[in-house]
């Protein structure tokens, strides 16, 4: 798997690419399973650390057939809900 720092708590972590290269799906020590768009990763630089945390804080409290979906929203923003796996495939 590539490595890359988690970009929600800069921590390694692992990833597979996904959706044909349009999102990433982390595999993370600290924040546990997540999917983020590209896009959405691009944006995180304007978030505050506190958003980051909290994102990571809902990640890994996600069930464990879940994970924690990060996109953007072109009305709302970044927006992020728990999604059972099966759901993104």
């Amino acid at each position: 798997m590539p490595k890359q720092n988690c970009p929600l708590c800069n921590m390694p972590a692992e990833f597979i690419p996904d959706d044909f290269g349009r999102r990433k799906k982390f595999v993370c020590p600290k924040c546990k399973r997540f999917v983020i768009s590209l896009k959405t990763e691009k944006n995180l630089s304007d978030l505050s650390a506190g958003q980051k945390n909290d994102f990571s804080i809902k990640s890994s409290r996600c069930p464990s057939d879940h994970v924690l979906f990060i996109s953007t929203d072109d009305a709302d923003g970044i927006t992020i809900r728990c999604t059972p796996e099966s759901d993104l495939k």
